[in-house]
């Protein structure tokens, strides 16, 4: 065993005392604190303090403006921008989010040529004004550009809403925000007012803008040779306006990566003040689950993200109505996530899972026949443990020792005196074996263990597994693997049962540990096409949870070798082919690509076993060698 120590020099603690400073900044900006007179409007000599500017109320003249601006609507205009089809439907989004605010104002949407009409048409009937603008050229390195994140090369041409001069005033969003709450009184500030970044800068995602003939001229002959700190338009819109920008209150533009370390950012969610969701970062709601990206944890929440899948089912439906959307018509599934998403979960569900040193079992009831007595002494066996806080079982009815159908109530639980919270959990009319991934309301605690209700293994082993999960949340931890194998030949996977040739896994099936916010991710915001693709291939539903959480995490899932691990009946008998069928398809779902990652630890509780007879210099050798012949005849 090997111990590292730390050592912090003088140059680390400059470093976290700039960061600290930095937080400061940050929290005060975010605040509304700061005077005006850091920040100074073009032609202005006043200053004007800005501490009213928080997430509740503005100044008076700022309420006299809105009723001006909505006497003259059309002078006024929300302003996003599209370069292609990648982004189509984030915009879309973002358009009907606006919508549902009831704003009288404009939303333009400026668009390339490479965006198709089939998306310009669903933004039109969503309510979008289209307004083609020619791309700007971007002045840097676009190659480069491009690896930075999705279409940043073609980014500059957002510079073109400055000869939007039909309009007075503009608000302009990225793509990649979604407006939780009508955001009409932003007219009322001037131009360049954004919410401050990391660093000190200006986010430029939400901002307001006033186009003008000669501003845009002057901006068109100065972005070229101009300096952007990331070579980008934000970068250079903080440069262009360095002596005239205007901080915002940060709810009208509050980045997930806030909320993570701001009681301010947080106390606009759970306040329900936010303005506007900002999903910055390359961890978005569309793509967290198989772009892995280094900072995902920063920039992803749950329950943010699930606003916004929330905000898509929604839009989705209005598009079917206009014919501009093709449903799945004969899914006999289709509607159960926004029944479970939408209707059964509290409308705060995944905000926190507050319990960090205990887990849930939700065992899941797979078989019709199971008996009744088999199952008593499953829930005791786990309700023994102190490490359990609770227990949930997936289905609510059983078949008692005549073959009868039995109703798992809550007197019936109660009267089992297990000492432990325990809930059958009725699954409604839909069928299908994605329950076992089901968000379950009234989970408190951060992680879950997945029983099928046909393997068992002992309470010490559970335990041992538990404590592994805490020191690899990110994993999924479990105690029978799979694998999977490239054929280079034919480009395509296979699946392996147990490890592959090279002693690896992947994938962790049947009984596993996963944090609980992965149920909500894989149920509410992973593309319901998955879902449907497993209703399809039922014995395939381990393989997409791995895909899911090796996707969002880049983890490895992690075996542990159990003392002993019981399987009385498989319930999902399936041949190797049809599961490589299912890792190759699945895969096609998650963007084209498989996020598995193969793992070659295994892990186990240490046993005096495990400690080998000290050898002379002479005959180590030979006892190694003894040591692998006897572990080969095993």
């Amino acid at each position: 065993m090997t111990m590292t120590m730390y050592n912090i020099n003088k140059k680390s603690c400059r470093f976290l005392v700039g960061l600290l400073f930095m937080a400061v900044l940050v929290y005060l900006f975010q605040a509304g604190t700061f005077s005006k007179s850091t920040f100074m409007t073009k032609g202005s000599s006043e200053t004007t303090n800005l501490s009213n500017w928080d997430a509740t109320s503005n100044n008076r003249s700022a309420q006299v403006d809105i009723i001006q601006q909505q006497q003259r609507p059309n002078e006024k205009a929300f302003v996003t921008f599209l370069c292609d089809d990648v982004m189509g439907e984030a915009t879309e989004v973002l358009v009907y989010s606006l919508k549902q605010t009831n704003t009288k104002h404009d939303i333009v949407v400026l668009v390339l040529d490479d965006v198709t009409q089939m998306v310009r048409s669903r933004l039109e009937y969503l309510g979008a004004k289209i307004i083609n603008v020619d791309q700007i050229k971007y002045p840097w390195d676009s190659s480069s550009a491009r690896r930075k994140g999705f279409n940043k090369a073609c980014r500059y041409s957002k510079l073109n809403l400055w000869n939007l001069t039909q309009y007075d005033k503009v608000v302009f969003l990225d793509a990649d925000t979604m407006v939780v709450n009508n955001i009409d009184e932003l007219f009322g500030y001037p131009q360049f007012t954004a919410a401050v970044d990391i660093g000190g800068v200006l986010n430029t995602g939400v901002f307001v803008a006033e186009p003008n003939a000669e501003t845009y001229k002057d901006i068109m002959a100065t972005y070229e040779n101009a300096p952007s700190y990331n070579k980008g338009d934000q970068g250079f819109l903080n440069y262009y306006f360095n002596q005239t920008a205007n901080p915002l209150p940060g709810n009208y533009n509050l980045m997930i990566k806030f909320t993570h370390f701001s009681t301010l950012a947080s106390e606009f969610v759970t306040k329900n003040t936010v303005k506007v969701l900002h999903f910055t970062s390359e961890t978005k709601p569309w793509n967290f689950y198989f772009l892995h990206q280094r900072e995902w944890r920063e920039n992803y929440d749950g329950y943010l993200f699930g606003l916004w899948t929330r905000s898509l089912r929604n839009m989705r439906s209005q598009l079917i109505e206009g014919g501009l959307w093709t449903s799945t018509n004969d899914w006999e599934n289709k509607g159960r996530v926004a029944n479970i998403c939408d209707r059964r979960l509290k409308s705060n569900y995944g905000r926190r899972y507050p319990r960090k040193n205990q887990f849930t079992v939700i065992v899941t009831l797979n078989k019709p026949s199971i008996n009744k007595q088999y199952l008593e002494q499953m829930l005791r066996m786990y309700a023994s443990s102190k490490k359990v806080h609770q227990i949930f079982i997936n289905g609510n009815s059983i078949k008692d020792q005549h073959g009868e159908r039995f109703s798992l109530n809550q007197a019936y639980l109660r009267s089992l005196k297990l000492r432990k919270p325990v809930k059958a959990v009725a699954r409604g009319s839909y069928n299908t074996v994605n329950w076992k991934f089901s968000p379950i309301q009234g989970i408190t605690t951060d992680a879950v263990y997945l029983a099928d209700e046909n393997i068992i293994t002992s309470l010490e082993d559970l335990e041992f597994a538990y404590d592994l999960w805490k020191k690899n949340m990110d994993s999924i931890v479990g105690f029978k693997s799979d694998a999977h194998s490239l054929q280079t030949a034919t480009n395509s996977y296979t699946f392996v049962e147990n490890v592959d040739s090279a002693s690896r896994y992947s994938m962790i099936s049947n009984n596993m540990f996963l944090k609980s916010d992965f149920l909500y991710g894989y149920t509410c915001i992973m593309p319901e096409e998955i879902h449907q693709y497993i209703d399809t291939y039922p014995t395939c539903r381990d393989i997409a949870i791995n895909m899911l959480v090796s996707g969002q995490t880049g983890s490895s899932p992690i075996l542990v070798k159990a003392d002993y691990v019981f399987e009385f009946e498989d319930n999902h008998p399936q041949t190797i082919r049809q599961r490589s069928q299912c890792i190759n398809e699945l895969s096609a779902l998650f963007n084209g690509k498989n996020p598995l990652n193969l793992n070659n630890e295994v892990v186990s509780k240490m046993s005096p076993d495990q400690v080998n007879t000290p050898a002379s210099w002479d005959t180590w050798a030979s006892s190694i060698a003894a040591i692998k012949a006897e572990k080969n005849s095993a």
